[in-house]
């Protein structure tokens, strides 16, 4: 087992974690759903959270070229999947037994804390990408953070501005940009 298939193991099965707490609450939520009011704010998070799992557990095949990896690497690596999840967690509402949830109201209890775990996400994310310069591919450590510094404008946005049009807009953003990250970098595995 190389030292790649040894971490990478280690953020999947974080990555998992993650994937598997959104479905299961959404799936608890369509079995909830008499009690449930809906939001389109807090699906929109949700789904941006499953898009950043899965296009950052694919992105990490790209390091696969790195040979050594030293306990800085693995720390920041660790702590970015685990940002993620805890975005998972915040922006996923978890019905009761009994009585009514209302999606919208979680949502707006929730926002900061959401895109507060999204910017420690993009932050963790630049410093993770330090390990392009140890891969074969040394010039994607530019192009992949030029790209997340893009990230910032929707997501500061949402943070700072409690208008409903800005969360919307910011949402919509965040998730055209995780699409197109997924396009530009991540279109295909080799």
């Amino acid at each position: 087992m190389t030292a790649f298939e040894h971490i990478s193991a280690l953020l999947s099965f974080v990555y998992a974690l993650a994937l598997t707490h959104l479905l299961s609450r959404a799936g608890e939520l369509i079995i909830a759903r008499k009690r449930v009011t809906f939001s389109g704010l807090t699906t929109l998070g949700m789904v941006n959270a499953g898009l950043l799992v899965v296009f950052n557990w694919i992105d990490i095949w790209n390091l696969r070229s790195v040979a050594a990896w030293d306990i800085a690497s693995i720390s920041i690596q660790l702590a970015l999947v685990t940002s993620i999840y805890l975005a998972c967690v915040l922006i996923s509402p978890k019905p009761s037994e009994e009585g009514l949830l209302d999606m919208e109201s979680f949502f707006w209890k929730q926002r900061i804390y959401f895109y507060a775990a999204l910017v420690s996400v993009l932050v963790l994310s630049m410093l993770a990408n330090l390990d392009f310069l140890k891969s074969a591919d040394v010039g994607r450590f530019l192009q992949e953070n030029s790209y997340t510094l893009i990230f910032f404008v929707p997501t500061v946005a949402a943070l700072v501005f409690s208008s409903r049009a800005v969360q919307w807009l910011a949402g919509l953003g965040f998730a055209a940009g995780c699409i197109g990250f997924a396009i530009v970098f991540d279109a295909s595995l080799r």
